[in-house]
Parts: structure tokens; sequence; C-alpha cells
């Protein structure tokens, strides 16, 4: 039996800088993965590769390559586009 899907989705490998408190309860690329993952539209984040942790009193700045998996009729942003409107994300390098 072959699997088959009605939902249309887009993928995109960006490079993006997620801040995590101090304290947050995962991992710094599981919690970049999942802060990433809260976007509406959003169907899954993958982190590729950890770039770079830039350490602060409060927070961790964590530079992450992330492929992500949206919805391809959500609203006709871009994946970039999305993410960025999020509290603490940078992106840095929207196709890498």
């Amino acid at each position: 039996m072959e699997l088959t899907s009605d939902t249309e989705t887009r993928q995109t490998t960006m490079t993006v800088i997620v801040r995590i408190p101090n304290g947050a309860d995962g991992g710094l690329t599981t919690e970049a993965q999942r802060r990433l993952s809260r976007a509406e539209g959003v169907l899954a984040v993958t982190v590729e590769e950890l770039r770079e942790l830039q350490p602060g009193l409060s927070a961790t700045d964590v530079t992450v390559r992330v492929t992500v998996e949206m919805d391809g009729e959500w609203g006709g942003m871009s994946a970039p586009d999305t993410l960025a409107a999020l509290t603490g994300v940078e992106i840095v390098d929207p196709s890498v």
C-alpha cells in the first residue's frame, strides 16, 4: 500500500541564531528545535549542525543550521520570514 498525502509541504535549509534561556529543560539543540517548531505553519524542524555558542548571563545564543518543513499552503510566508517573527530568533543565512 502506497502512502499518500494531500498536504503540500516545502523544505528550506537555513542558518539561524536562537536565544535559549539558562535553565531551559532540554539540551541546546533540542531547545532550539523546539522553539523553532512553535512557529505557525511549521510542520517539522531538524537541526543539521551546531555552528556556534555564545554564552551570556541569562541566555545562550545558539547558531544552528536547520531544515524547516512548512505547510505549503500556509499564509504564503517563507520559512525565514516565519521564523524571524519569533522572539529570540535571528536569521543569519536564509538559504544554506
